[in-house]
């Protein structure tokens, strides 16, 4: 009989392997809605798009605390994972700047800028996993 921890590694993969996948998804959604903007197609927001990524981000989000709980990373002791999270509430930010029209347009292009550049860390931290600080 195999044990709890056992069983629980066993989907620890596929878990990611999904989570990782949703992840590229999610900034393919974000870039496609910023260059949509960008190139004067605003109907985007009245489309399936407008949902899909918060659908996407959920599951994301879920999959993400579903790993913490049965993986070996702990975001305090891991510190490539507590910096990834703070990326990760940053991204959000720049991310809904970027996004909401009221925003006058060089203020939106600063926040999508930011918001793109915290992802380039996200998925850096995520791929090396390095030692930040000794």
């Amino acid at each position: 009989m195999r044990s709890f921890e056992a069983l629980l590694m066993e989907y620890y993969l596929p878990l990611k392997h999904l989570h990782m996948l949703c992840a590229f998804l999610s900034a393919t959604l974000f870039i496609g809605r910023l260059l949509l903007d960008v190139t004067g197609k605003p109907q985007w927001r009245h489309s399936p798009l407008r949902r899909l990524p918060h659908i996407n981000d959920t599951l994301l989000l879920t999959l993400a605390f579903t790993l913490l709980a049965i993986g070996p990373w702990q975001p305090f002791t891991h510190q490539w994972l507590g910096f990834k999270i703070l990326l990760l509430l940053g991204y959000i930010g720049f991310g809904v700047g970027a996004l909401k029209q009221s925003l006058a347009v060089p203020t939106r292009t600063i926040c999508a800028l930011l918001a793109l550049a915290q992802l380039a860390g996200i998925f850096y931290l995520a791929r090396f996993k390095p030692v930040l600080f000794l």
